[in-house]
């Protein structure tokens, strides 16, 4: 009788140990932002779309791959396209 009292004590004691570190770990949302230009539309969104993806890789985070466009503008004075997206990411502690 005392063993079976004993492995459901370990039982018990081990699962709450699984489960308690499971309880800590957390997942964080965040936005990173990205500012790109090019010479049309699509160069600068594939320039603020990668440094966006590089500001989250860079945090330790992994992207969601959901984007935002901010700001999309023909400038000018310049002659070139800058777009400037939010992008989505999340870490796990």
């Amino acid at each position: 009788m005392k063993t079976n009292t004993y492995r459901a004590i370990g039982a018990a004691f081990l699962m709450s140990m699984m489960l308690s570190g499971a309880a800590l770990a957390a997942r964080h949302h965040y936005q990173v932002i990205g500012e790109g230009y090019g010479h049309d539309r699509d160069q600068a969104y594939e320039a603020a779309s990668y440094y966006a993806y590089q500001a989250c890789y860079l945090g330790w985070g992994e992207s969601t791959q959901e984007e935002t466009i901010l700001v999309e503008e023909f400038q000018p004075t310049t002659g070139y396209w800058y777009v400037k997206l939010a992008q989505g990411c999340f870490s796990d502690d």
